[in-house]
């Protein structure tokens, strides 16, 4: 690894240590995110026409540009439109970003050379408006069990539009990963912070506005949100995460190896083997 590179991996743990994140601009190529936006289509398409076989619509919305059809599709429906993909993720197109060497680079600098993908791999069309697609604030640690913050983990978000606070950006409380688990609540969609966790630190939050390219890594106990989208569009994000794989996930699902010099056999080969597989 050349004098520069190292120079920013140091920067990018150390901000990952302390603040409990860090951006990274420009990581990811225009190619990259081209193939998953056209899977993404794909997925679009299929929900397109399960909706015209219906009846439910009279129109596939071919021509709307890629943040407005889903809109469109289930403009009648709104209640019906989905806010996750996920079990659908098996496809060609997100080998590259799931197993893209420079954030595996990462992931084991931080986590060690056993890399999970745990199962928790998600494409979220965050709507406008719309309640159910409103995250509050929360830490991923605290969905997983109160054992959650022995799971050693690297959470990774990215944007397929240009996101910001009109559309729903994410905002972080720098820092906020040092006091391990803190109490959550039931929510009408979603487990949220108690009050008397977030209101002290709330103030200090910082809203994360990047491009497609761009990925940010966060703590998974890291207090994070995310803004309602109120723009005309759809916010479309992809997250999953890097898992030391010595761990169990506390899940009935174990995920897919990616790195492993104990197990090399069960390794992700390729983006064919990917497709072949399922999520476990």
């Amino acid at each position: 690894m050349r004098i520069g590179c190292r120079q920013k991996m140091k920067s990018i743990i150390k901000s990952f240590n302390q603040q409990g994140f860090a951006i990274l601009h420009g990581v990811l190529a225009s190619a990259c995110i081209e193939a998953v936006k056209r899977e993404c289509e794909k997925l679009v398409d299929e929900l397109a026409t399960k909706l015209l076989a219906l009846g439910r619509i009279s129109d596939t919305y071919d021509d709307e540009p890629f943040e407005m059809r889903l809109i469109r599709l289930y403009e009648n429906h709104p209640s019906e439109t989905p806010t996750i993909f996920r079990r659908e993720l098996h496809l060609r197109g997100f080998f590259e970003l799931f197993a893209h060497p420079r954030l595996l680079t990462i992931a084991q600098a931080i986590l060690g050379p056993e890399i999970r993908l745990y199962p928790n791999y998600s494409v979220r069309p965050k709507l406008p408006e719309n309640r159910r697609t409103e995250v509050l604030w929360h830490q991923d640690a605290g969905y997983t069990s109160a054992e959650a913050d022995i799971l050693r983990m690297v959470n990774v978000w990215l944007p397929l539009v240009p996101v910001n606070v009109e559309n729903g950006c994410m905002e972080f409380v720098p820092g906020s990963h040092r006091g391990g688990v803190v109490p959550h609540e039931k929510d009408e969609y979603y487990l949220r912070i108690h009050d008397d966790h977030i209101q002290p630190v709330v103030a200090q939050a910082v809203t994360i506005e990047i491009n497609p390219g761009d990925v940010v890594i966060f703590s998974n106990l890291l207090f994070h949100r995310g803004l309602p989208n109120r723009s005309d569009h759809v916010r479309w994000s992809v997250d999953f995460r890097y898992q030391d794989a010595t761990q169990p996930t506390l899940r009935n699902t174990q995920g897919h190896l990616l790195c492993s010099k104990k197990h090399p056999s069960n390794v992700v080969r390729d983006a064919v083997h990917w497709a072949e597989l399922e999520f476990q």
